[in-house]
Parts: C-alpha cells; structure tokens; sequence
C-alpha cells in the first residue's frame, strides 16, 4: 500500500553517520508524493522530523513568552509583544501533526510487515512525545482521530486532559514493547539510540514523569522519574554535524541573517544568570559565570545571544537536549519536595549539584571563568540563608531554588513554558514579568488553517491570555 510520508525539507542531510547513510536514501524526494518505504526508513524520517519540531522555530517563540529572549526585529518582536495572529500558528501545528501523521504511518507500516516489538515501543514513546507537547502548548487537540487522514479527514478535538491520560497510556504500550526480544530496527534507522530498548524504556519514564508534573500528579512524576534518566548517559539529545542543512539548529538561526532580532539580553533569564544581572543568582555556595559563558555570548556591545562558537552549548554540532538527566533530576527534587518534604527535595537538588561539580554539564574551555556548587544544607533556605528568597520561608525558598535551577537548565527549550504557565498562580512561582502590559500568555492559539478547514474545531476558540484546563 502507498502512503504519504511527511519529512521536513531541513531533514535529509540528517543521515550523519555512515551507517545511516542508506537508511536515509531517498528521504529528499518530494513529501507530497506518495511513497512507500520500509518501517526502518519511516523512523529515521520521523526521527528527524521530530528534530526539525522539538529544537527549531517552536522553541524560539516559546522562549519569547518564557523569559528567555528578547524580539527585537520582524517577527520576534511582535511575538514578543503579544502581537499574534492565528496564522502565526500555522506551521507549529503543522509540524507537530506531521511527526503524528508520520507515527501512525510507522505503526500501519509494521502492522503490513508484520512487525512489533522494540521499533513499534520506539514509534509509541514518539508519537506520546509529541501529543503531549501539543497538549501542553494548545489545550484541547486532534487525539484519537489525529494523523488518520484516510478515515478521519476532519479529527475531532478531545479535552486536554483526556489527552494526558491517553499520553501515559500510549507510554504505557511503548514499555511494553520495548520489553519485547523482538522488532530492533535496523542498525543505524534509530538515530538517537541505535534502537536500544532500555534507554528508550528510561526515556518513556522520563516523560512520563514530566507529563504526570503537567497534570500535578507529583507523586506519580516521582515514581516515574525514579526509573527516568538518571544519569547524563542516558539523555535523550538530538545530534548535528557540520554539513549544510544538519548543523544544530540554533546555529543555524544565529549565523543566518536574522541573528540580531533574537537576543537574551533584557530577559529574566539574563538577569539572575549574568554575574552582571540585577538579580544574579550566584551565591557564597554558587558560581554561574562559567556556565552563563557557556550558554551565552556578547555578540556586539550589549548585545547578547546564545552561544553558537566553537564550545558554546549552541555550536554548530552541539546536541540539542530532548529530556535530559538535568530535568529528570530536578523533577524528582519538586516531585519529591511536594510528596514526601523538605529534605527529599534537597537531597535530590544536592545530588544535582554533586554533578555540576565535575563540570560536565559546561563546555571544558569555560571552566576557567570559574563554577562553584557546594551543596546546600537547610539552615541555607532560612530566614537569612544565602538561598532564602525574600518573603518566602525555608520549605517555599527551596521549591523556588529547584524551580529556578530548572528554569536555568531548560534554557533554550519548550519546557520550560510549561513549568512557567503551571505555577503561575501558586505561591511559588518565578517572577518572571510580562514583556509588555499586565498580562502574560498562556497558550498557543489554534492556527488559521485549522479554524479555515475543520469543522470540528471547538465551538469555543480562546485567545493567549486563557489557561488551557490543565493550569486553571
């Protein structure tokens, strides 16, 4: 049977590897037309189709609504200030519904070759991946419908906790299938672990745990983080290389023409990581100069962007993290934090800096602008500590020092939205401040292709200030 596979342009140079060099033949061909290909050929597609998704343009807009970046030019700079339109949402749904339509593809795939096992749990934690980030950005989506064009040309929408809970159940199948003694894909076809069922069975945990942390099932992210990344070999990262077209894609917006509209100067991000920031967030116990060097640069005068030379964490084959240990880390310190207490929380922090220590998570060419992380102890987080947050007490001084170490290590990255929109109106919260006015968004809105197209679109279009159900 024919079927369409949807692969980004940007995509075929992707084929960094010799091994992967045959896999990937053929991907360049024209994506409106259909094609068929074997299942390990779709996966490296829908692979680096969800690159192309998960580390490119999404995670820049997302960055301005995050506290991140600054617009300053063209389209950033609207973006910046609220000025959207739906038609700006076009391609982000697009994409994200392609590395769907390319899951079900896979899977439909398998089921003609009458294969199971490790690649169809590799597709499943894929397909999950996405759906919950388009839960998380959009609120209520295509779901169920979602991809299966031939029989559901117009999906209906499902609430956006239905698809929550649809996420964990399609993790669920993933582990169960990774668990199979069948179905590896082909050396090479699985970009990221070369079709390795158990680092693909800790990164289903892992988001597992993240998405759990969206719905505030903290006790469940706990449980799930525990059997996450918990180490640095196990993070799930996109990889580059040198080659026009497959270089990291930060890179390549930092040495394109639009370089200056992006900047991190004037951020929050820039102010508690800059030693120069009005709220630098170094301390006695905490040195950031080094990694702030690492994740940034001064491009001109009071001009500052990520740091795309050689060693920066955004150089031209640096790896773009997906779920990294870091993040798994730090949600087991607020999971645990929010279940079982204050020490917990801290031990797991602790146990975070232990690691920032070595100074593996800093490019070795910095070390030299100095890092420090001495562990905390709690008289640290009391009245008067060096981690007490003015206003807050020892317990709620803690879940800002976690959430603020989380904000750091996400820079760059989607997720760090969620976190943001998810405590918004709690206690705790990080302070971010709105970039203009009094209000900050609080989701994606529906692009204008599908208000055009889908009759099943809900009755009810909200704007960016409205929290999607699962942060109201």
């Amino acid at each position: 049977m024919k079927r369409i596979l949807y692969v980004p342009l940007l995509t075929i140079i992707f084929g960094y590897m010799a091994a992967c060099s045959k896999i990937v033949e053929g991907l360049n061909e024209n994506p409106n037309l259909p094609s068929s290909a074997s299942s390990d050929l779709i996966l490296t597609g829908l692979q680096v189709g969800a690159i192309t998704l998960h580390s490119g343009e999404l995670t820049r807009d997302a960055g301005l609504w995050s506290g991140y970046f600054t617009g300053v030019d063209r389209q950033y700079f609207g973006f910046y200030n609220y000025l959207v339109l739906n038609s700006d949402f076009n391609t982000h749904w697009a994409n994200a519904f392609r590395v769907i339509r390319n899951t079900v593809v896979l899977e439909e795939t398998l089921q003609e070759e009458n294969r199971a096992g490790i690649i169809l749990g590799i597709g499943k934690v894929m397909r999950a991946h996405t759906f919950g980030m388009a839960a998380s950005l959009w609120g209520d989506i295509p779901f169920r419908e979602a991809g299966r064009y031939a029989v559901y040309n117009n999906p209906s929408y499902e609430s956006q906790l239905n698809v929550y809970a649809g996420v964990q159940t399609l993790l669920d199948e993933a582990i169960a299938e990774l668990a199979s003694p069948i179905g590896r894909p082909v050396a090479g076809a699985d970009i990221f672990f070369n079709g390795d069922p158990d680092a693909w069975t800790r990164v289903a945990h892992a988001l597992k745990a993240r998405f759990y942390l969206h719905t505030k099932e903290y006790d469940k992210a706990y449980d799930h983080a525990l059997l996450g990344i918990t180490s640095p070999a196990h993070a799930w990262v996109a990889k580059f290389m040198d080659a026009n077209g497959a270089q990291n894609l930060y890179f390549q917006f930092y040495n394109g023409n639009r370089a200056d509209d992006l900047q991190t100067n004037g951020s929050y991000f820039f102010d508690i990581m800059s030693p120069t920031g009005v709220s630098y967030r170094g301390n006695a116990k905490t040195n950031e100069t080094a990694r702030f060097n690492y994740l940034v640069r001064q491009r001109n005068p009071g001009q500052f962007v990520n740091n795309t030379m050689a060693n920066g964490a955004f150089s031209v084959t640096a790896p773009y993290p997906l779920m990294s240990y870091e993040e798994n880390m730090l949600i087991l310190a607020e999971s645990a934090f929010r279940t079982t207490g204050f020490a917990d929380g801290l031990a797991h922090l602790n146990e975070l800096r232990t690691y920032y220590r070595t100074g593996a998570h800093i490019g070795a060419a910095h070390h030299a602008a100095g890092f420090q992380y001495d562990n905390y102890v709690a008289a640290d987080f009391e009245l008067g500590g060096m981690a007490n947050v003015q206003g807050l007490n020892r317990d709620e001084s803690l879940l800002m020092n976690i959430l603020e170490e989380k904000f750091v290590v996400l820079y760059s990255q989607l997720e760090s939205y969620n976190d943001y929109r998810r405590t918004f109106n709690e206690t705790v919260a990080l302070p971010i401040p709105p970039n203009t006015g009094s209000r900050v968004p609080q989701r994606f809105i529906y692009p204008q292709t599908e208000l055009d197209r889908n009759p099943n679109k809900p009755e009810h279009i909200p704007g960016i200030y409205e929290q999607t159900p699962v942060n109201q």
